[in-house]
């Protein structure tokens, strides 16, 4: 019973997190209008991979590796250029006006940006250290690496999950977008990965002592 109430805890966990409205959300959906289903998908496998990584190191103590003032600095700068990057090409679309052509079938791109938008945060080891680890030792009294392995498994499985039912809800909407709705979701999406990307900064700066 424990183990299973670990995954579940995990997988609902990472639900929760999922449906939190980010910059990965943003850049899913803005990809996903412009080309359906697949770029949807394929940015939110990217993050799986990056988050996943993130959890690893938490996980299993390796959290102290990027404590230093010097990496937090580099990948808060590099996560918050990447999303004002991101921004700038949503307001580039918007510009354009009517409705994107239909892409082609490279996805590279979109995998590439999910996975640096999670490796750009440098404050996911500490949010996994501090709830993940905290979360594994609170149902189990001496934790093992199995329940550490079920908690992942947990948190892969809900997180695959939201990404194929993400996808499959934006490429049905996208057939009802109009070319001013589309210009509009444009506009909001690059506002908010603006703004996300200067809390970010802001953030990183505190947090390493600079401001």
């Amino acid at each position: 019973m424990e183990m299973e109430l670990i995954f579940l805890t995990a997988f609902i966990m990472e639900i929760i997190f999922c449906a939190i409205p980010g910059a990965l959300t943003a850049e899913a959906l803005r990809r996903g209008v412009q080309g359906g289903f697949r770029p949807a998908l394929m940015v939110q496998i990217g993050a799986i991979i990056g988050d996943t990584l993130w959890v690893f190191i938490a996980l299993f103590g390796l959290a102290f590796l990027f404590e230093g003032a010097l990496m937090q600095l580099g990948l808060g700068i590099l996560g918050g250029s990447f999303m004002l990057y991101l921004a700038w090409s949503a307001f580039k679309e918007a510009s354009k006006g009517g409705l994107p052509e239909e892409r082609g079938g490279e996805t590279r791109g979109d995998f590439l940006t999910g996975a640096i938008i999670s490796i750009g945060n440098p404050f996911q080891a500490a949010f996994w250290f501090g709830i993940g680890a905290t979360t594994i030792s609170l149902m189990a009294a001496e934790p093992e690496l199995m329940h550490y392995a079920v908690f992942m498994l947990g948190f892969e499985a809900a997180a695959v999950a939201w990404c194929f039912l993400f996808a499959y809800v934006v490429s049905v909407g996208r057939r009802f977008v109009t070319p001013r709705a589309f210009q509009l979701i444009e506009v909001v999406c690059g506002i908010f990965l603006v703004y996300l990307s200067v809390s970010l900064m802001w953030s990183t700066l505190q947090s390493t002592g600079l401001i």
